[in-house]
């Protein structure tokens, strides 16, 4: 124990502060939270010798002298720590509703200099109980320093696990960092010209943390010592709160949307910069959350089980979707809110969406694995060249299970890769229109990603075979109505008598577009 004493007394008076000489103790073992406990109950207050920096009582170790320690440049000191918990960039976490958070700091590059010149100093001067970069990492005992005060000041509870969603990060800096850096000079010239050419040219930073530690391991230490002093001297200005960012991690809402309009994208159609239609079901759903939770738009990403065309309804029980909302400062969605949402958007008679929930990133996988395994009903409003006879009905529907190949239809060409895809068509079902010999009401079961357009009029022989192929004759699409997307998510909500939702018993034969 002596020798610890000794190397903790002489940290002590080189400029080091309490928390920085304990670090350099190199016990794994102590609760930074309480340092005082573990210097009293191993009687450092008897034996640190009383110098201009320090009382030595028989309680706590207090430092007198308020300078910037010398290795951590206050950054473990009381006076950082105000910095930070009255920084008005701190207003910001306040306005995240998470009950917990973590934290993690953003030291300057010079802080790299000082330690690198206090561990070839202890080595020097106590070869048998420092070994060389074994002391508890500064950052580590940073948020045991930081974190009680921090938590009362946010009146939220910190979580040390790489699990917590909500995270604050501070970066502090330096005034003198460019100056403390620029004794890289000497130690690693080409180096340092390297950098200085990528700032002037860049306008970036003249060395990263990571340029840094690459010129110290390519630096000996006697060209050190002979460019930077050794111990570090006491430096004349505390750190500086450079910035304090907050990210919560992303959560996710999940629904399944109808869509009733003819005149309808499900994302927004931009073509050379311009907007083609006046809106889309992702801007409705955005646009709905807005009015009722504030979040905007820019902070809301749409996925979907697939999408229909424009001109495509899509009835049934609706497509199944979910959004994930980035860095989310209102995180508690209530059952209330999200029926809140539904009948905002119900309200344009365009789409309706039910079942909104929070969901779990976990389950978006279902969606992922969905896309190639679900199945998906159609009714198509068919056009034949001649009137439909009985027996082209009875082909149809005597043929059961069809394989097809399919090249990429010319519509998609301009976004999708040529290629050939097989599909199978599961069901096939078809029925006359009554008064309209021409016309045919076709049911399919398709397999997830079919261009059932191009199963129907066969697109100039590229999906083989097709219906036209089928019953001998050209066939054409008029439309087209998405009935069921047979995938089981996300949860059903059950709902009371007031949450009513428009009906989705359409038929395709209502032509008329309905926008």
């Amino acid at each position: 124990m002596e020798d610890e004493f000794q190397l903790f007394n002489d940290l002590l008076n080189i400029g080091c502060c309490k928390l920085c000489a304990v670090r350099y103790l190199c016990k794994k073992q102590i609760d930074f939270s309480n340092v005082d406990e573990y210097l009293l109950e191993h009687r450092f207050h008897e034996n640190v010798v009383k110098t201009d920096n320090e009382a030595t009582h028989n309680t706590v170790i207090k430092k007198i002298k308020t300078n910037p320690c010398v290795v951590c440049l206050g950054l473990l000191q009381k006076e950082s720590l105000t910095q930070i918990i009255q920084s008005s960039k701190l207003d910001r976490a306040r306005q995240y509703d998470s009950e917990v958070f973590t934290c993690s700091i953003s030291m300057p590059a010079a802080i790299l200099l000082r330690e690198h010149s206090m561990q070839i100093y202890l080595k020097n001067q106590f070869p048998s109980l420092y070994k060389e970069n074994t002391e508890i990492p500064l950052n580590r005992v940073w948020k045991v320093f930081v974190k009680n005060e921090l938590g009362r000041c946010l009146q939220k509870e910190f979580e040390n696990s790489d699990t917590c969603n909500f995270s604050i990060n501070v970066a502090m800096s330096y005034p003198l960092d460019t100056e403390e850096l620029d004794n890289l000079r000497k130690m690693q010239p080409k180096m340092y010209e390297e950098r200085a050419t990528q700032r002037r040219k860049y306008n970036c930073e003249l060395f990263s943390r990571k340029g840094v530690i690459t010129a110290l391991s390519n630096t000996t230490s006697s060209t050190f010592m002979e460019n930077y002093p050794v111990p570090p001297e006491i430096p004349s200005k505390f750190l500086q709160v450079k910035d304090i960012e907050c990210k919560h991690n992303s959560i996710f809402f999940a629904g399944r949307y109808t869509k009733y309009s003819r005149e309808l994208s499900q994302s927004p159609w931009i073509i050379d910069g311009v907007k083609t239609m006046e809106t889309s079901v992702q801007e409705i759903i955005f646009d709905s959350i807005k009015k009722v939770l504030g979040i905007s738009e820019n902070n809301l990403k749409f996925s979907s089980s697939g999408r229909e065309d424009c001109d495509v309804r899509c009835l049934g029980k609706g497509r199944p979707f979910y959004i994930e909302v980035l860095d989310p400062m209102k995180t508690k969605i209530s059952f209330k809110e999200f029926r809140q949402i539904e009948t905002e958007i119900n309200k344009t008679e365009l789409i309706g969406v039910l079942h909104m929930q929070n969901v779990d990133r976990s389950e978006l996988t279902r969606v992922k694995e969905g896309e190639e395994e679900k199945t998906k009903d159609y009714n198509a409003l068919c056009l034949t060249k001649d009137p439909i006879t009985q027996e082209q009905l009875d082909k149809i529907n005597t043929y059961g299970k069809v394989e097809i190949l399919q090249k990429t239809p010319i519509r998609v060409l301009h976004r999708r890769p040529l290629a050939i895809r097989n599909k199978t068509i599961y069901e096939m079902k078809a029925k006359p229109v009554e008064g309209k010999p021409n016309l045919i009401d076709l049911h399919l079961n398709t397999q997830a990603g079919t261009y059932v357009k191009e199963f129907v009029h066969g697109d100039f022989g590229r999906t083989i075979p097709n219906i036209g192929e089928i019953i001998g004759t050209d066939v054409d699409i008029i439309a087209l109505d998405v009935t069921a997307i047979n995938l089981d998510w996300p949860t059903e909500i059950e709902y009371d008598s007031n949450n009513d939702i428009k009906s989705s018993d359409n038929n395709v034969n209502d032509i008329p577009n309905k926008s």
